[in-house]
């Protein structure tokens, strides 16, 4: 068990997927516990945390030469949550955290 958490703990791609499903299902509950309302919840929520954390996917990404198919975790977990919680305008937000995280890893290219 200790050999698998330590395995766990290294990688890289937990910690994308983990702070995603903060984001995701933790975030909006903390939004209605401080009686933030709805477009509150749009706006910094969906609008600008979520955007920042796309891009910062796609900086990390390319950072670690982690393989391409993280910036696809995000994108997907915050479908599942539209599709179980919101309204169908998060599909449409999941394609925009979706093409920017892959247009900041594209960016960082030529880094070294």
């Amino acid at each position: 068990m200790k050999n698998l958490w330590n395995k766990v703990e290294k990688s890289k791609s937990t910690y994308i997927a983990l702070i995603s499903v903060i984001l995701v299902f933790i975030m909006p509950i903390l939004f209605n516990l401080f009686h933030l309302g709805r477009t509150n919840r749009i706006i910094w929520l969906f609008f600008i945390i979520n955007i920042l954390f796309a891009g910062f996917i796609g900086w990390f990404t390319r950072k670690y030469h982690l393989s391409f198919f993280n910036l696809v975790i995000f994108p997907v977990i915050f479908v599942v949550s539209v599709f179980v919680k919101y309204g169908r305008y998060g599909y449409f937000l999941s394609g925009i955290y979706l093409v920017l995280s892959i247009l900041i890893y594209f960016l960082f290219d030529n880094e070294n």
